[in-house]
């Protein structure tokens, strides 16, 4: 387990610096700012045959959550950004790199909005990565983690998964891998993929631990649930967070359903994980919120190896936990107007998800 970006780089670059067959890196974002321009010189030393960068299309209209074809295009550093972006892909093209941008954006509602919201590395055959972190400067800066793996049969699925998704067929699958379970989900029948987890939160006896910025439906229905049945729901959330309307969710969720939130006092949190009970453990790139629910393409992990358990509650549960400041949760006109926005956001994106 990679706690920040500084210990996931550390290890990734190593990792770039001693590849011989091939290095698949695949991210939401990517950016022409300090860490994406460390990553192109890094693509550029590594000596593996075969070099892949998959970029999801979101980076050609958004950058640092601003939209490139708005008021932040006025600003001449954000355009520079911009321009480096593509600078680099080119530089990296040029050689002897693939670079491709997935998902391009559309003229039509699911064009818009489904994303390939994975983040993902495979080196050689034997070495996987997966979870929350992007390769841009304000994400880097963001409190995030990654999970490093050393196995054959992890890295042959994951190579699988870049591959489809580099030709634009992103595969649905549910695999063991060793003690993980490898939930891998394509934008299509998300609902199915999402079944052992929802399985998992109903079959709760003692506790249910989320950390999660952007927690929405339905996870936040089950968790109510799991409070009528009397277990004890904590929820670690930023209190400074990018999307305001879900922070306000959270606590009108947490208000009407009963359990407990606290909010992660320095600065934005974008750590995605679900404990269940001590003994289950959920982590990904996926934010438990509805748009993975319906319509992302998302990478899922579901393990009770007690190494991993361990591992996430002394580095990140506990001592998260310990700095956090418990929420007195009280409704209000925000919270309310907060809520309302992300149920219909999430019916929209029910309405469009894909069979």
């Amino acid at each position: 387990m990679l706690v920040g970006s500084g210990e996931f780089w550390n290890r990734l670059t190593d990792d770039l610096e001693n590849a011989s067959q091939r290095t698949y890196l695949q991210t939401f974002s990517f950016e022409g700012d300090r860490v994406g321009t460390a990553l192109g010189r890094a693509l550029e030393r590594c000596p593996a045959a075969d070099r892949r960068l998959l970029v999801d299309g979101y980076s050609l209209l958004y950058h640092s959550d601003r939209i490139i074809p708005g008021p932040a295009w006025l600003n001449r550093s954000f355009r520079r950004e911009v321009k480096l972006t593509h600078y680099w892909v080119r530089r990296l093209r040029d050689g002897g790199a693939g670079v491709r941008f997935g998902n391009r954006i559309g003229p039509t509602p699911v064009k818009l909005i489904r994303r390939n919201h994975k983040k993902l590395a495979v080196i050689d055959d034997r070495i996987a990565y997966f979870g929350g972190i992007n390769f841009s400067d304000h994400n880097f800066a963001w409190h995030d983690m990654m999970f490093r793996v050393e196995d054959p049969d992890l890295a042959h699925l994951m190579a699988l998964d870049f591959r489809r998704s580099w030709g634009g067929d992103p595969v649905a699958l549910d695999r063991w891998v060793g003690p993980l379970r490898v939930i891998l989900l394509s934008g299509r029948g998300n609902a199915n993929g999402m079944r052992p987890i929802l399985e998992g939160m109903s079959s709760a006896r003692r506790s249910i631990d989320v950390v999660s910025p952007y927690l929405s439906h339905p996870f936040t229905e089950h968790l109510g649930a799991a409070c009528r049945r009397g277990v004890r729901v904590r929820v670690l959330t930023p209190r400074e967070n990018n999307k305001a309307n879900l922070a306000r969710h959270i606590l009108h969720t947490a208000h009407l359903y009963g359990f407990e939130v606290f909010h992660h006092p320095h600065g934005m949190s974008h750590m995605k994980a679900m404990l269940i009970d001590d003994e289950l453990l959920v982590v990904g790139s996926s934010n438990l919120d509805f748009m993975g629910y319906h319509i992302l393409e998302d990478v899922l992990v579901m393990t009770r190896d007690r190494a991993m358990v361990d591992a996430f509650i002394k580095r990140v549960w506990e001592p998260d936990l310990a700095s956090a400041s418990p929420i007195c949760v009280r409704p209000s006109a925000g919270t309310l107007l907060g809520h309302a926005a992300v149920r219909i956001g999430a019916l929209v994106a029910s309405a469009l998800a894909l069979p």
